[in-house]
């Protein structure tokens, strides 16, 4: 197993900690100036888009859903496949609606975390040259894909 990716996905969690510290902390700010806004007498609608404890808190929120979110899901499964856990063990049940997002989003981050992390083959990976980097094989790629599948 490798210790990297221990660490990362410890961090991952405390990063989604404290994003969720700083959300509500901005959120709070967002509230004392829209209380502040109507005790002025203003009776209109709180013009939250120009806010800009508002529009930090949005964008925390969605950066803490979906890139931290996302990334943490990705380095889990990386550590499960690494140390040879069935997929099952891990996620028992995927929604079909959420079929596309797994394979677009989540299964490369897996495909990159196992050949940076994991103990790769030679026939697993190939560099490239224009990226800089080791790239997956499509024998890879299949091996993964095969062990995320759950049974119909």
């Amino acid at each position: 197993m490798s210790v990297e990716l221990k660490v990362k996905s410890k961090h991952l969690s405390e990063e989604a900690r404290i994003i969720r510290f700083e959300e509500r902390k901005l959120f709070k700010q967002y509230h004392w100036a829209k209380a502040k806004y109507h005790a002025t007498g203003n009776n209109d609608m709180y013009p939250r888009w120009h806010d800009k404890a508002f529009m930090t808190y949005r964008s925390l929120k969605h950066h803490r859903q979906w890139n931290v979110r996302n990334e943490n899901r990705a380095t889990f499964l990386a550590r499960a496949y690494i140390a040879d856990v069935p997929y099952t063990s891990v996620e028992q049940k995927r929604k079909p609606e959420k079929e596309k997002h797994f394979q677009i989003f989540i299964l490369p981050r897996v495909w990159a975390m196992v050949i940076n992390y994991g103990k790769c083959e030679d026939s697993d990976r190939v560099w490239d040259r224009q990226k800089g980097k080791y790239e997956a094989t499509a024998v890879l790629k299949q091996k993964i894909q095969q062990w995320a599948t759950l049974p119909a």
